[in-house]
């Protein structure tokens, strides 16, 4: 059987609103393409920009250049290995931070 996947995120899973964020899924070598899917199957973005990682691993990079709170949420990889797809990878969560409450930042004159 396939090993399954992995799923990071880096910097890191809390990311301040406007930051930006990149998934890393990681399989064996072979990978065709990965794909990270939110809360379900249908909701998924793919890419067959695959690349070694180690002698015995190969690795997909999901880049989100601005988070919203719309990206927050759980996250899971999966990857296609001629000729089936693997098993999902465990969720990873993702927490958005939004900006301090406006009273901290400022106080009126």
């Amino acid at each position: 059987d396939l090993p399954r996947p992995s799923i990071s995120a880096e910097p890191g899973t809390v990311i301040p609103l406007g930051s930006h964020v990149t998934f890393v899924c990681r399989g064996p070598i072979g990978v065709q393409r990965f794909r990270l899917e939110r809360e379900s199957w249908s909701t998924y973005n793919e890419t067959e920009v695959v690349s070694q990682a180690s002698p015995s691993e190969s690795e997909a990079r999901f880049r989100i250049d601005s988070v919203t709170e719309g990206n927050a949420g759980p996250y899971r990889c999966v990857y296609y290995k001629p000729p089936k797809w693997s098993e999902q990878s465990d969720y990873l969560e993702l927490l958005v931070k939004g900006p301090r409450s406006p009273d901290l930042l400022w106080t009126p004159q």
